[in-house]
Formats: C-alpha cells, structure tokens, sequence
C-alpha cells in the first residue's frame, strides 16, 4: 500500500474524527468536566467508525489528496461544523443552569457574593445553579438529547461531505435564533419557582410586620429556601416538557446550521 493509498484510507476517518471531537468539546454531558479528554476522544472516534460508509460515498476532494497540506485547514473546518452542532445541542442545558440563577437570586443565595464577590465562582455558581445544572443535563438525556445528537452528527456527514462545509453569515443567525430560544426556555423554567417565592416573599413581610420579634432573615430565609425547593419537585414535569420541546428545536436548528453550510 502506498503513500497516496494510505492517506485516502486514513485521512477521511481523521477528518470524521475532528467533527465529532467538535461536538463532544462542548455538547452537553460529554463535555462536562468529569469526562476525560482521552473518553472524549474514544467517542468521537467510535462515532467516526460509525460514520464510515457515508464518509466512503462522498470521500475526501481529489485537491486534498493531490496535495496533502490541504487536509490542515479541512480538519479545522471539520472542527468548527461539529463545535456548531455541540453549542447548538449544549444551550438547552445552559438554560437550565441560567434558571437555577435567577432562582437563587431570588431565594437569597446571592448574599454571600454581596460579600465575597468571588464566591460561587469556583465551584460552579451556588446551590441552585448547580442543582439546575444537573437536572437540565439529567432533563436532556431523558428526553433522548444524547440519542439525537449522536444521530445528528452521524447526518451530517450525509448532507455535508468532508472538506466541503463552507460556512455562511446564516450560520450566526441560526445560532443567535437557538441562542434566543434557549433564553426564553431559562425564564420557562425560572418562572414558576420565582412566581412562588414572590408569594412567599409577600407572606414573609406580612408576617415579619405583624409580629416584630421575628427576624427576618433567621424566618424568612430558611422557609424561602423550602418553598423554593417543593415549587421545583412541584414543576419537574414541566420542566420536562420544556426540554423536550428544547431538544425538538435543537433538531431543526443543528440541521440548519449543516445544510446551511452544505457545498
């Protein structure tokens, strides 16, 4: 087997692999920080595997064989597509971690950064940040996110060959279009829970004016931070509708972004 040989055997399933290491840097789940990069690695690389008789139908253009140093730019193009694809399929789970912000905000969470402005930084925000965190990535493999991205990312070596991806001033809008989208669901999932500690919040200062002994934050915190919690086991079910209508619009949005890009 020569040279040339060589290269077209191997350059495709490289190339494959940069997309989907695209996808696995910043998709949700996999790119969270407890995966090693070599996890990380091995998926896209099965996936890649996967991909193959689509990747053999389209193969790699003549000119990136002819003169190799092509495939340099090719796999950064490859990389871009699939870091494309994982912001797109990692909004929805940012959603839910923006709502568990403004949820602790309003809880009172947010007292200690008025004194350590650095707090909650390093370890992730604070409790209802995090909380939302994993509840928005358990929401999206639930709903079979994971699932559908793989098989989006398989797709898309069906609309767009390797090296052919030429992106487009499309591209922004379609990101900028799930960006809006994964704010309203944030403020979805938000406002149940900010609606019922406003109630309780009117309650508390009832309370705290009627009977002066109390003091406000020894009463009022602990109970806020309890209503807080019940209004989100309350509303996990539509939680969960919401994701599932999230991950429903990172379909349309992830295929926009590749065939808007197809050459």
């Amino acid at each position: 087997m020569d040279g040339a040989t060589t290269l077209a055997t191997l350059a495709p399933l490289a190339l494959a692999t940069c997309r989907v290491m695209g996808v696995a840097t910043f998709a949700p789940v996999v790119a969270a920080a407890a995966v090693p990069a070599r996890i990380r690695l091995a998926i896209a690389a099965v996936i890649a595997v996967a991909a193959l008789p689509a990747i053999g139908a389209s193969g790699l253009p003549a000119a990136a064989i002819a003169e190799p140093w092509r495939l340099l730019p090719a796999a950064a193009l490859e990389f871009a597509l699939g870091a494309v694809i994982g912001v797109i399929a990692m909004l929805p789970v940012a959603a839910f971690r923006t709502a568990g912000s403004l949820v602790g905000m309003q809880a009172g969470l947010g007292f200690g950064q008025l004194y350590d402005g650095g707090s909650g930084e390093e370890d992730g925000g604070d409790a209802f940040e995090q909380l939302f965190a994993v509840l928005g990535a358990a929401c999206f493999v639930w709903a079979g996110g994971l699932d559908a991205l793989a098989l989006s990312t398989l797709r898309s070596f069906d609309y767009v060959a390797l090296g052919a991806w030429s992106p487009s001033v499309g591209i922004v809008g379609t990101v900028m279009g799930a960006a809006v989208a994964a704010s309203e669901l944030a403020f979805r999932v938000a406002l149940p829970v900010t609606a019922v500690l406003v109630a309780e919040a009117m309650v508390s200062g009832f309370v705290a004016r009627s009977v002066p002994g109390i003091a406000p934050l020894s009463f009022g915190f602990p109970v806020r931070f309890a209503v807080a919690i019940l209004a989100l086991l309350a509303g996990a079910a539509a939680m969960q509708s919401a994701m599932h209508g999230a991950v429903a619009g990172m379909l349309d949005s992830m295929h926009s972004a590749v065939t808007g890009g197809a050459a």
